[in-house]
């Protein structure tokens, strides 16, 4: 599998660090990603033991802004270089990156294990609490420094989430979750009185205040090493309500099952009073971003499911439900959204049928 790889990859060692060798690739699981990663054994020199190889695929962009068009020509530079940029200068805890052969289609990074957050809570769960008040103190890095660090040229203060996007997230959760689940078309009547749903609340979290936002800040996005949290997968940086990252870490997939919603609360309270803005949470805003985050998962399940033909994701789809049934009963959203999410067979669909009803 690696043939084809392995003579560049053991070049760019070579290169890189003089004397070293390539000893050994093992492929890495990944998660929903269109990118490959191999860890790299590496012998002699002054090379580090071991490295991990990005395998790039596509143009670096999320799939959203490819779909809207956000960007009329292709980005001068991979997302991820400059990302990786923007935090390193203000001192968020990210790999570091030994070599970018882009032209290559490959990048050697800095190898932070193997360890998720999630797998250091669950493995000491009456330490979770505390962990995942670290993993908001590195999310605190993004959201005030980078902030206010704000480089012209960065990609990700070149998108944000605005309704257009908020909407087409909607959008793909209605195509995917349920009308190619359903294998069905809606009915005109039926298409206006979701667009009452989505128009209420793409208006209602466009209007808040946005930070820089990691876009996927959940407990599979954060390597855990030598008890401090490192930060992977950020190329997708955007500009957002501090909500969003904050509902990602404490409700994404499973999380649940180890964040109650007490503990949930005690750590949102830790946010808003670690940045001394204690005065500004709104809760309503919280839940509405994280009903619209569970929305949109549901759809992306779906949508890794049909179109690519990959149902293992949707072992995720119960818990994602639960997650929006949640903050649906503590909303009055206008039109049918609630009433239709709630009356869908969802169990059917994470049980092995990706089309059921």
């Amino acid at each position: 599998m690696h043939d084809d790889l392995t003579p560049v990859i053991s070049a760019l060692v070579g290169r890189r660090w003089q004397g070293a060798d390539l000893a050994e690739l093992v492929h890495l699981a990944g998660d929903f990603s269109a990118r490959r990663y191999l860890r790299a054994r590496l012998d002699g020199g002054s090379a580090p033991a071991t490295v991990v190889v990005m395998v790039l695929a596509g143009s670096g962009l999320p799939f959203s802004s490819e779909e809207l068009g956000l960007f009329p020509e292709p980005p001068a530079e991979l997302p991820f270089l400059d990302v990786h940029r923007l935090l390193n200068a203000i001192g968020a805890p990210v790999p570091e990156i030994y070599v970018a052969a882009v032209d290559h289609g490959l990048l050697l990074i800095e190898d932070a294990g193997d360890t998720v957050l999630w797998d250091a809570a669950t493995a000491a769960p009456r330490d979770a609490e505390a962990l995942y008040r670290r993993a908001l103190d590195a999310l605190l890095v993004l959201h005030e420094r980078g902030t206010t660090h704000r480089p012209a040229t960065s990609i990700a203060f070149q998108q944000r989430l605005d309704e257009r996007l908020l909407r087409w997230e909607l959008e793909h959760y209605l195509e995917w979750g349920v009308e190619r689940r359903l294998g069905i078309t809606l009915s005109p009547a039926a298409r206006r009185g979701y667009d009452e749903s989505f128009d209420f609340i793409a208006r209602e979290i466009a209007a808040a205040e946005t930070v820089l936002s990691h876009r996927d800040y959940h407990s599979w996005n954060i390597l855990w090493r030598d008890d401090r949290p490192v930060i992977i997968d950020f190329q997708d940086a955007f500009l957002a309500p501090a909500e969003y990252d904050v509902a990602s870490l404490l409700t994404d997939r499973i999380t649940p099952h180890l964040i109650d919603p007490a503990m949930e609360t005690r750590l949102v309270d830790y946010y808003w009073t670690a940045r001394g803005r204690a005065a500004d949470y709104d809760r309503r805003r919280y839940a509405l971003v994280a009903l619209h985050r569970a929305l949109k998962v549901v759809g992306r399940l779906h949508y890794i499911a049909l179109a690519k033909g990959k149902p293992g994701p949707l072992v995720f789809l119960p818990d994602e439900v639960a997650t929006a049934t949640r903050f649906f009963a503590e909303l009055e959203i206008p039109g049918p959204l609630a009433s239709e999410f709630a009356a869908a067979s969802w169990v059917t669909a994470a049980s092995g049928d990706p089309a059921g009803s």
